[in-house]
């Protein structure tokens, strides 16, 4: 039988892990089948045509996409309670900034499942074909960059940033893993200005390699936390493990960039 704190650390290792590969699949499954990111970008109608011609990929993969958003939530709950003991006021942060940022990420994601759908059949009458495409820009500018980028990649930075601050003094874990959380977490708040016009080239360079660090110290950390036997100390990241995570950047960054 494992021990109370021994389960904690593997319940949320597998739900780090969870978390991260099905944001990564969804966001790889919607670049060929929608066009994703750009189709924000697009017009109204564009958009509109190229959901309907390829809904049956986009609708669930946007529904996965959305219960990412109460993993998020779950996630900040469990590491609150496997950091509380060692720093409880940034472990308090990282529980209200955490589920602060699944919430506004399952609202964001969540529009394409329910919303969107309707407004496409909307359109498809020519006389509520310029009120849908209105109503669908409207929410796209205030449920989708308001709240599902803005406030959540705000929100996203702030729980990165508290959680990097606890591991950072964690017995058997790297100080550097720490601060790899930590510049992370200002590229979300630097990804969060994009919305409110701070933009330029430099942003596609971060996202190109900054998202896929990101998914590799999440898996990171959930391989430190299953190989974890106390509560008291990480056993350290080790050159087997660091190589795994060398390899997931890599396999998420090379098809990014070419």
């Amino acid at each position: 039988m494992h021990s109370p704190s021994r389960r904690l650390d593997r319940t949320t290792a597998l739900f780090l892990g969870l978390h991260i590969v099905i944001m990564f699949a969804g966001f790889s499954i919607l670049g060929p089948a929608f066009d994703f990111p750009e189709v924000l970008r697009y017009p109204a109608a564009e958009r509109f045509a190229l959901f309907s011609a390829n809904s049956d990929v986009i609708r669930p993969t946007y529904w996965a996409l959305t219960m990412t958003g109460l993993t998020q939530i779950l996630l900040s709950v469990l590491l609150h309670q496997l950091l509380q003991p060692h720093a409880p006021t940034r472990a308090l942060l990282l529980l209200v900034f955490g589920t602060l940022a699944g919430l506004c990420q399952a609202l964001g994601f969540g529009r394409w499942v329910i919303l969107i759908p309707w407004l496409v059949s909307e359109a498809a009458d020519p006389d509520k074909a310029a009120m849908a495409a209105m109503l669908e820009g409207a929410f796209n500018h205030y449920a989708g960059m308001l709240v599902g980028e803005h406030i959540a990649n705000l929100c996203w930075a702030v729980w990165l940033a508290a959680t990097s601050l606890i591991l950072r003094k964690m017995p058997g874990l790297s100080a550097g893993f720490g601060w790899c959380g930590l510049v992370l977490s200002a590229l979300m708040l630097l990804l969060a200005g994009e919305q409110i016009g701070v933009s330029g080239d430099v942003l596609d360079v971060l996202v190109a390699f900054g998202f896929p660090l990101l998914g590799a110290w999440h898996i990171l950390l959930a391989i430190m936390l299953w190989r974890r036997n106390d509560a008291a100390s990480f056993p350290g990241m080790g050159p087997y493990v660091a190589s795994i995570g060398v390899l997931l950047f890599a396999g998420m960054t090379v098809p990014a960039i070419l």
